[in-house]
């Protein structure tokens, strides 16, 4: 997994690392996949659903729903105004 360095602070502020685990050969041996078939697992993560399309869908999902409780409201409201106009000055024969 990892193995232990050794930091040394210079005068100066800058640090140096000294690999004390001996493991410079297997460097990066416990990583899966990074053979020559590395840019394949690349490709297949790419193919994915884009994230940005499920968020473009909502909005655009409650964006339809706004729309369509808004008009509602609006009708509603229309109608009892013309119901309320309607007791109040019916139609005089």
């Amino acid at each position: 997994m990892s193995t232990a360095e050794e930091a040394t602070i210079n005068p100066d502020g800058s640090t140096t690392f000294e690999d004390t685990g001996g493991a410079s050969d297997s460097a990066g041996s416990d990583i899966p996949n990074m053979g020559e078939g590395g840019e394949e697992t690349v490709e297949e993560v790419i193919k994915g659903t884009d994230p940005a399309l499920y968020l473009a869908l909502t909005v655009l999902f409650l964006g339809i729903v706004f729309i369509f409780v808004r008009l509602r409201k609006r009708k509603k409201r229309m109608t009892m105004m013309i119901n309320l106009l309607v007791i109040l000055f019916p139609k005089r024969r």
